[in-house]
Order: structure tokens, then sequence, then C-alpha cells
């Protein structure tokens, strides 16, 4: 379940922050909430613990401060400037470290196996 205050408390305590830091608590509020809610759309919220959030919204405002996100939203799989090219892959909206650690946890949930104890008579 969301809470912001460990999502908060956990990007305050990683390095190479800043960018998330420097925000009003207000901003920290509705883009870890924002970041959040992308998450919901694609996997369960068992799997969305602060961490995977937090991934997520460094992710997010990563994407914003160059913005490649909006171009992503857009649709834009690819574009030049002088000198340089961008090629997106725009189904691309999750993290991909939130996604190795939604996996992780799911290779971890027990599976049945469909074996079953009897007795041979």
């Amino acid at each position: 379940m969301y809470d912001f205050a460990l999502v908060d408390t956990y990007l305050q305590n990683l390095a190479f922050t800043e960018s998330y830091k420097e925000k009003s608590e207000e901003d920290r509020r509705l883009i870890s909430f924002t970041a959040y809610d992308c998450l919901l759309s694609f996997y369960a919220d068992k799997y969305l613990t602060p961490k995977v959030i937090g991934k997520q919204t460094m992710y997010m405002i990563e994407g914003e401060a160059e913005e490649f996100a909006k171009f992503k939203r857009q649709g834009v799989s690819s574009m030049g400037l002088k000198g340089m090219s961008f090629s997106f892959d725009i189904t691309k909206h999750v993290s991909p470290e939130s996604i190795a650690l939604i996996e992780q946890a799911q290779a971890l949930e027990v599976k049945p196996s469909g074996a079953r104890v009897g007795r041979l008579v």
C-alpha cells in the first residue's frame, strides 16, 4: 500500500536524488503518488514497495527534466537534432529498476506444483 512517508524517507536517504530533494513537500507528494498510480496500471499493489515507487519516482523526474517523457507520451518514436538522434521505446513507461524489483518479488512467490501426495494400493 502507498505510504508517502516511507517513499520520501527512502529517497531522502539515497545519493543522487537531488532533483527530488529540492522539490517542495507538496510537489514530492504529487510526483510520488503519480509514480504509484502509473505502476498500478501495470502491477498489483502488493508488489509496490516504497523502493519500487521511489525508483519509479526518480525515473519520472529524470524523464521530465530532460523532456524525454513528454515526447514519449506524445508517441514520438524517434527524432533528430543537429549532430544526434534519439529513438524512444514508447511502450516503456515503467522504470527498468522497478520492473526488476517486481520480477524478483514475483519469482519468490510460491507457485503450486500440481503434484499430489497419495497412497498407491
